[in-house]
């Protein structure tokens, strides 16, 4: 379950929805934090990871303790957050993990501090490792905590990646997700090709596995380079049955009232457990039609 509780940003990333604004312009509100207990027992008790953050900033919203909290009382095996790691500090967060937090996905769209402050407009590459330290240091007293980085690529940052662990060396990272970037409306940047990447894909790639492998760090990327221009696949159906979207103006499907329904009992009466099977009878043409580009990734664990 992904969950936005604002529909705000204190940063302008050029790859992001917030320069859009037609996108923005449709964006208003906060979620009521009278509504949280209510929105975690119509929802919790059936999730399996709570994803705190998605378009947005979620360290703007002030209860963020207690949602955390709640999802441990809930007992969500995997409660995770979503950061531009530009508002984090150390007390807050260590709140935070001590409410249920286990992991910290961190944003990162330029290895150099240039090409941070270009694709991140205001954002404070200094603030940005000093929140890495600060994780890092709090891993030592949580050792379960983890560290994500999550990098999304285009043809001006992805040549960076050769000095990567040159400058993040230093961090307690886990896990790094290499993502090709994605048309999210219309961005501030605007290069949405990756015909100067192909060429080069693997010979970079490769040498960040050997890297990342080196240094017992998790890698998600595509081995295919076909798939970095061309992303449906047949996995991607599976994500409509698994993505539950919730925010101030959204919140799933349009006719589940959460605020008078439980899943289970909305599940009930649309059928969804026969819409989830319901794939598996159709044919490779009504597949291919059921299709998303969403990136099916490779995962080495080492």
């Amino acid at each position: 379950m992904n969950f936005d509780p604002v529909n705000a940003c204190n940063l302008k990333c050029k790859m992001c929805y917030f320069t859009d604004e037609q996108y923005v312009q449709k964006l208003k509100g906060i979620f009521d934090p009278k509504d949280l207990e209510l929105w975690a027992h119509r929802i919790l008790p059936r999730a399996l990871k709570l994803q705190v953050g998605c378009g947005t900033e979620p360290t703007l919203y002030k209860h963020l303790d207690v949602v955390f909290a709640l999802a441990k009382q809930y007992q969500v095996p995997h409660i995770s957050l979503t950061t531009n790691a530009n508002l984090l500090d150390k007390e807050t967060l260590e709140q935070w993990i001590q409410n249920g937090l286990n992991e910290i996905i961190v944003s990162l769209h330029g290895v150099h501090k240039e090409s941070y402050a270009f694709f991140m407009g205001k954002g404070d590459y200094k603030k940005f490792m000093n929140s890495l330290q600060i994780i890092t240091e709090l891993k030592q007293t949580y050792p379960d905590l983890t560290l994500r980085i999550n990098y999304t690529f285009n043809e001006d940052n992805f040549i960076e990646l050769k000095d990567f662990f040159q400058v993040f060396n230093d961090y307690s990272i886990d896990i790094i997700q290499l993502r090709p970037i994605r048309k999210l409306g219309e961005t501030a940047y605007q290069n949405f090709k990756l015909d100067q990447i192909v060429p080069i894909y693997m010979e970079v790639l490769n040498e960040f596995r050997a890297q990342s492998k080196k240094r017992n760090i998790a890698l998600i990327a595509t081995d295919h380079i076909d798939k970095l221009q061309n992303r449906n696949n047949n996995e991607s159906v599976i994500f409509q049955y698994t993505y539950c979207y919730i925010s101030p103006t959204a919140f799933w499907h349009p006719d589940f009232n959460w605020r008078t329904e439980s899943f289970n009992a909305y599940s009930k009466r649309i059928g969804w457990g026969k819409q989830i099977f319901s794939p598996i009878l159709k044919s490779k043409s009504q597949m291919k039609a059921l299709q998303s580009e969403h990136l099916n990734y490779d995962i080495e664990l080492n």
